[in-house]
């Protein structure tokens, strides 16, 4: 995913382009028909049969609805990959809109929590075929139309689990994003952290993570000026902007030098770091391991910022913090960079 190029100018004109001409208004007025035509029943029971969780198909070409959650009192939420891609933040490739919804036999509106629509609120027209939504919009494009199929759930980040009135053990944990399947919330009882204290809480800003290279392979070949290995990334939880720096060698003979990079995240990728981080836990158990880098993590919350190391090394002791599932954390930054 290095240096995502920007998406040309044609590609977004095509897909957000609005459809002249007639078969726009015979829509519209269609769909304005069927809406003052609906009672309250009909609206009622139509919004009933959207009520779940949707996950887009994630095959076709963006802007699409990588989820999408309609709730039984009538509001919604969902992200949008608008298909731009830029090489510095801020980038607008994901999109969360909410609000509340209503839906007719063949239309399902959707309007905005608060401020302006934009171009992914208003009318869509749909049909569900068993535990698949098919929308199209006029408004995004003549041929536009995105297919998402129902689960059990939706979410980016933990939080939009705990608003899907989901069943739930009784007893004490936390929700996590994406933990058995990606963005498909589960709920771990145990290692309950209060809140404001959780190791990636809601209020996290900045996520640091360093690998400091070498542990046991060959060293590095002559004239390198870094350890093998070794990496740091940095990711600005809002933006979803991703920097990193890594030591490059193409074929262990090739002298290493650092390579940099940076790129904003999808959606779906922020989505796969948040369930890694919600996966981190404090060690409970000491462990006296050799020859692996040395794994840190570092996150940054308005009240300051606080250091995490693996404890594959915890035995060695000091004022440091020891976690374990910091492996996952790395593998997700890692596939988003690339």
């Amino acid at each position: 995913m290095n240096f995502k190029l920007a998406v040309s100018a044609l590609f977004v004109a095509s897909a957000f382009a609005f459809v002249p001409g007639c078969a726009a208004d015979t829509a519209q007025d269609e769909a304005d028909a069927e809406e003052s035509a609906a009672s309250e029943d009909e609206l009622s029971t139509n919004a009933a049969k959207l009520v779940g969780a949707f996950h887009g198909e994630g095959s076709v070409h963006p802007p699409t609805f990588e989820g999408l959650v309609f709730k039984q009192d009538g509001t919604f939420f969902g992200d949008v990959d608008t298909g731009i891609r830029c090489f510095r933040a801020p980038c607008p490739s994901g999109v969360h809109v909410e609000g509340k919804f209503s839906a007719t036999k063949n239309y399902v509106r959707l309007s905005p929590k608060s401020g302006p629509a934009t171009q992914f609120y208003g009318r869509y027209r749909y049909t569900i075929a068993g535990d698949t939504l098919s929308l199209s919009s006029k408004t995004l494009g003549a041929t536009w139309s995105n297919t998402l199929n129902k689960e059990a759930s939706y979410c980016a980040q933990p939080s939009d689990c705990r608003v899907q009135d989901l069943a739930q053990p009784r007893c004490m944990g936390s929700w996590t994003c994406g933990a058995s399947k990606a963005n498909i919330c589960s709920y771990k009882c145990g290692g309950f952290v209060p809140p404001g204290s959780a190791i990636w809480p809601a209020s996290a800003t900045t996520l640091v993570a360093e690998n400091s290279g070498g542990g046991f392979r060959p060293p590095p070949p002559a004239g390198s000026t870094c350890a093998i290995g070794r990496a740091k990334y940095t990711l600005d939880r809002a933006t979803r902007h991703l920097a990193w720096e890594t030591c490059d060698s193409p074929d262990n003979v090739t002298p290493a030098h650092t390579v940099t990079g940076s790129t904003t995240i999808t959606v779906a990728e922020l989505a796969a770091v948040n369930a890694a981080m919600n996966g981190v836990t404090i060690a409970t158990v000491d462990m006296c391991g050799a020859d692996k880098p040395l794994y840190q993590i570092t996150v940054s919350t308005p009240a300051g910022s606080k250091t995490y190391t693996d404890s594959f090394y915890k035995c060695q002791g000091g004022n440091r913090t020891y976690v374990d599932g910091i492996n996952g954390v790395f593998s997700a930054l890692r596939a988003a960079a690339e």
